[in-house]
């Protein structure tokens, strides 16, 4: 049996600079064993009026409460969207009856989509951008314009605004992509087709979100892709939800039946006597028949008790007092009542045993069911974990883990089975664990070793195209070494020069600065080397990038950039850079500019700024933690963020974004500390130790 899945895919990106719209994606799902269709509401409205911001409220905690109260029960597809679609239309009714501010519909574009097993309804208001991609027999694609096929008034009806609905089948290999109007002219640009239909739909997404930010369009996008997916389901399972669906036809009939039961029970009473199964613990339905054997045998003893004419009992009493007048005339405890006594003794603790065996065995009951209650929560953490790591969420996927490890350690493990399902269970977490580490394996290629050179001595990596150049502070010279064929040419510096720090390539040199903030510029034609004229700022320069014919020099101990711009053969005064801040930045290590500035704390933070104004940026969470960053690396046309943690022996890559990209580890890395690197030709050159290092960026 084929089972189906789907894969949603989400594509946001904010470039607007400012508020003119309310656009939106909102996705519901269900959880654990109560799976239900899935609901998807795409919004696009052309104001940011409070009282549009309530009407998409009214419409989200609808449609997830209707979806909760629908999703359970069994019917057709279109009769439960209907009831879905009935639910929204009453609420903003209700909405607009209270609402003193008058909604203009033409502003409005919602629409809600529905996807389950085999089918997709949906319904809306206004019109967005969408592509239907029905997979052909022979592989191809046709493209149909769903949203279109819907009927709409020519005016929005306030008591029924989501007016009809249409609902299709979705099979394996199906694709639609829905977003905001303004991706409609973006269509053939963006390639919107054809990486639908060749890249998985995350790697199709990301590629279109990614086109759209290197656009640098000032407006805010946002896009659903939902592929159908088809899942082989084992045979035995198989089986068992074929019963399952078989079963279904036969669910009216069995509720009648029971209701028939319930009302022959409450309407007969003394012929049937009204039970309370829910209330009744197991203990007591085992119980019932123990005392009963009791109480029966009880019954036996006392008629075997000798009877009066009539078939009364005897007056103990009586007797014992007539007994007590002839003493030594016999007694009440004859052989055959101490028989019996001792069979009553027998069955009383019998029924104790039996008692206290059946307390204990609801109680292990209990604590097993508790076990399997938490262990299932585990592993519904688990799995959302492994769906986040399949659509990049690292830092939700992180969070899942940490749920399911912390329910683990809460269990028993005195169970040799228990045991076995734990360790089982965290195992796999430690391997997604280790995913989210993003470790990735390198091999460096060494361009140069330098023997008489002691480590901290070798600085300023710039690479240029197939041409390496690092600053050799022992032997005052700068190498210039060739990638092809590794060979290498010293180039001395000015007599006198200071220790280098920093470097950065220029437009026909490589300048290099020192602490002091003396430049020097290597001609990248003739390889000559000369002194800039500068007016240096600040009071220890840490490290040196040029950007739009300006030099940006980092002030690690006052906290400060400053900015020079190119004046004859050299560069004038600095200019104060940084005007606001949000946290200090005295003691940063490194410097990296892409139109943004980003800046460098030893602690492995990175703060970004704009305009001299700090932004709201972080990295994601990285195992380990970074400790003792070092350098920092990015390019205006790269996706990269690279930084060398020598503590660690690694080099930490992330997205723009900040999430992280990889781990690159290696053998050979002793504590590099320094880098440069090529976006074009993915190479990163590194300083580790004394040698020059070449690594693939990934």
């Amino acid at each position: 049996m084929v089972e189906h899945q789907f894969r949603i895919a989400e594509i946001e990106v904010a470039k607007s600079p400012t508020d003119e719209k309310i656009v939106g994606i909102f996705r519901f799902e269900g959880s654990g064993q109560k799976k239900g269709p899935s609901l998807l509401i795409l919004a696009e409205i052309g104001s940011t009026l409070y009282a549009y911001e309530r009407l998409l409220d009214v419409i989200n905690e609808t449609a997830e409460q209707a979806r909760s109260l629908v999703s359970g029960v069994e019917q057709d597809p279109i009769a439960r969207f209907e009831k879905l679609t009935q639910s929204l239309n009453d609420a903003i009714a209700e909405f607009l009856e209270g609402e003193p501010t008058p909604l203009s519909w033409p502003r409005v574009n919602i629409f809600v989509i529905e996807l389950s097993q085999d089918h997709i309804c949906l319904t809306g208001i206004g019109r967005l951008m969408n592509v239907f991609l029905q997979k052909q027999e022979d592989g191809s694609y046709r493209t149909f314009d769903l949203f279109g096929s819907l009927d709409q008034p020519a005016e929005t009806d306030p008591k029924k605004p989501f007016a009809s609905l249409i609902c299709g089948d979705i099979k394996p290999g199906d694709i639609l992509i829905v977003g905001t109007t303004n991706l409609e002219r973006l269509r053939n640009e963006l390639r919107i087709k054809e990486r639908l239909t060749t890249l998985p739909p995350v790697s199709a997404a990301m590629e279109i979100k990614q086109d759209i930010e290197s656009r640098g369009i000032p407006d805010d996008f946002v896009a659903a892709v939902v592929a159908c997916c088809a899942l082989e389901m084992p045979s035995g399972i198989a089986s068992k939800v074929a019963e399952v669906e078989a079963s279904k036809s036969t669910a009216s009939i069995n509720h009648l039946r029971e209701t028939e039961r319930d009302t022959a029970t409450n309407l007969s009473p003394a012929i049937t006597p009204l039970k309370h199964p829910g209330n009744e613990t197991r203990f007591k339905a085992a119980a019932r028949p123990v005392v009963a054997r009791f109480l029966g045998l009880v019954g036996t003893l006392r008629s075997k008790l000798p009877q009066k004419p009539g078939g009364r009992t005897k007056d103990v009493a009586a007797m014992s007092s007539l007994r007590g007048m002839n003493a030594g005339h016999g007694s009440i405890f004859t052989r055959k009542r101490k028989r019996i006594a001792i069979v009553i003794g027998v069955v009383l603790i019998l029924a104790i045993i039996g008692f206290s065996a059946l307390r204990r065995n609801d109680r292990l009951a209990k604590a097993e069911a508790a076990w399997q209650t938490s262990y299932a929560e585990a592993q519904d953490n688990r799995n959302r974990a492994e769906s986040d790591l399949v659509y990049a969420n690292d830092s939700r996927a992180r969070t899942e883990i940490e749920a399911a490890e912390q329910a683990l350690a809460s269990l028993d493990v005195t169970s040799a089975e228990h045991k076995e399902k734990i360790d089982a269970l965290l195992a796999d977490l430690s391997q997604m664990r280790t995913r989210l580490r993003k470790v990735v394996e390198t091999t460096p290629v060494v361009l140069a070793t330098l023997d008489n050179t002691s480590a901290g001595s070798l600085t300023a990596p710039v690479l240029v195209k197939d041409t390496a150049y690092a600053a050799d502070n022992e032997t005052h010279v700068i190498l210039k070494v060739d990638i092809t064929n590794k060979t290498i040419k010293r180039l001395p510096l000015p007599s006198g020069a200071d220790a280098v720090v920093a470097g950065s390539l220029g437009t026909k040199s490589v300048v290099f600065t020192t602490a002091a903030g003396t430049f020097y510029a290597v001609n990248t034609q003739d390889d000559s080397v000369t002194t800039l004229a500068t007016q240096p700022s600040g009071s220890a320069t840490t490290d040196l990038i040029l950007y739009g014919g300006r030099a940006y020099t980092l002030d690690g101990q006052n906290g400060q950039i400053w900015r020079a711009s190119q004046s004859g053969s050299g560069f004038g005064a600095g200019q104060v850079y940084i005007k606001a801040s949000n946290s200090p930045l005295t003691g940063a290590v490194g410097l990296a500019i892409d139109s943004n500035v980003y800046i460098l704390m030893p602690d492995g933070t990175v703060s970004r700024f704009l305009s001299g104004g700090q932004e709201g940026f972080s990295l994601s969470t990285i195992d380990p933690p970074l400790r003792a960053a070092s350098g920092i690396w990015t390019v205006a046309d790269g996706t990269r963020i690279a930084i060398t943690d020598p503590a660690e022996k690694r080099i930490a890559v992330y997205n723009k974004d900040g999430t992280l990209k990889a781990q690159l580890t290696s053998n050979d890395f002793t504590a590099p500390r320094d880098l440069d690197g090529d976006e074009a030709t993915k190479r990163l050159l590194v300083i580790d130790g004394t040698r020059l290092l070449l690594v693939t960026l990934p």
